[in-house]
C-alpha cells in the first residue's frame, strides 16, 4: 500500500515536472511571437495570447491556442513550435519529423493541429460571422531549417518573420474594425479555466487510447479498419473508410 502511494506520488512528480518543461519551452516561442507582433497596426489588428477554448467535438474538452490574431482581414490562428534542426513534413501528412544532430522525431503535423484550433473559433463565432476568413500560420523557432517542408494552404514560417506573414495574407478587409471588439468579447466568453495539468493529462490519456486503437487496427479518427495499401510511393497503412477518412499510419518505400 505504501509502495503504491509513493509510487503514485512519483509518478505525479514527474507528470508535473513534464509539464513544466514543455511549458518552459512553449513560453519562450510564444513571448518571441509576443514581441514580433507588436509590428501590426493596432487599430486593425487585436491579440489574444494563450488561451483556452471549448473543444467542440474533439477528443478533449479544451483546446489551447498560442496566439489569436483578430483583424479587420479575418482571424489569424498561430501555432508555435520550438522545434530546431531540418524539419520534414507535408501539408496532409499525420506527421511531421525533425533531424537534430543524430535524432530523429516525429511529431503531430501542427497544421492538423492549428485546424483543430480554428475549428473550435468557428464554432462559436459560426451564427455572428458564418462567412469569417480565417488564416492558420504556423511559427517555428530560429533554430529550424524550413526548407524541407511542402504546404500550399497553411503558411509556415519562422517566428522572426511572423508579422510579415500577416501582412501578406491581409489582402482583403472582411470586417469592419468595429467588429474586432465584438468579436474579441464572444472568444473571451467562451474561454475555458482548465489547468494546464488536466488538459495534458487529457492529451495523454487519448494518446494511450489511439495507440490502444492502432494495435488492433482501428483507425483511431473515425473508428474504421486500418488495411495494407499501395500507394504511388509504396505500400502504407491508411483507414478503410478513405476518401472520406485520410488517416494514414505509415509509409513503406520499395525497395
Amino acid at each position: 500500500m505504501e509502495w503504491g502511494i509513493a509510487n503514485g506520488f512519483f509518478l505525479a512528480v514527474i507528470l508535473v515536472l513534464t509539464v513544466f518543461w514543455a511549458k518552459f519551452k512553449g513560453d519562450i516561442g510564444e513571448l518571441a511571437v509576443t514581441y514580433k507582433l507588436k509590428d501590426l497596426d493596432k487599430e486593425k489588428y487585436r491579440i489574444i495570447h494563450d488561451i483556452k477554448l471549448k473543444n467542440m467535438g474533439g477528443s478533449t474538452s479544451t483546446t489551447q491556442i498560442d496566439h489569436i490574431v483578430i483583424s479587420t482581414y479575418g482571424i489569424f490562428v498561430i501555432e508555435t513550435k520550438s522545434y530546431k534542426g531540418k524539419i520534414y513534413g507535408k501539408e496532409k501528412s499525420r506527421t511531421w519529423t525533425q533531424y537534430l544532430s543524430n535524432q530523429k522525431n516525429s511529431f503531430m503535423n501542427p497544421i492538423f493541429q492549428n485546424y483543430a484550433h480554428i475549428r473550435a473559433i468557428e464554432s462559436i463565432l459560426e451564427d455572428s460571422y458564418p462567412e469569417m476568413t480565417y488564416h492558420s500560420i504556423i511559427a517555428f523557432s530560429g533554430g529550424a531549417n524550413l526548407d524541407a517542408i511542402e504546404v500550399t494552404k497553411a503558411k509556415v514560417c519562422k517566428i522572426r518573420y511572423v508579422s510579415e506573414a500577416i501582412k501578406d495574407l491581409s489582402t482583403e478587409e472582411v470586417i469592419g474594425k468595429e467588429d474586432i471588439g465584438k468579436i474579441i468579447e464572444i472568444v473571451e466568453k467562451n474561454k475555458s479555466h482548465q489547468t494546464d495539468l488536466t488538459h495534458t493529462r487529457e492529451i495523454k490519456k487519448v494518446k494511450k487510447e489511439n495507440e490502444e486503437k492502432i494495435k488492433d487496427n482501428i483507425c483511431p479518427k473515425c473508428g474504421g479498419n486500418l488495411v495494407e495499401k499501395e500507394g504511388k510511393y509504396g505500400k502504407f497503412i491508411g483507414c478503410s473508410n478513405f476518401p472520406k477518412c485520410r488517416f494514414v499510419l505509415s509509409q513503406k518505400k520499395k525497395s
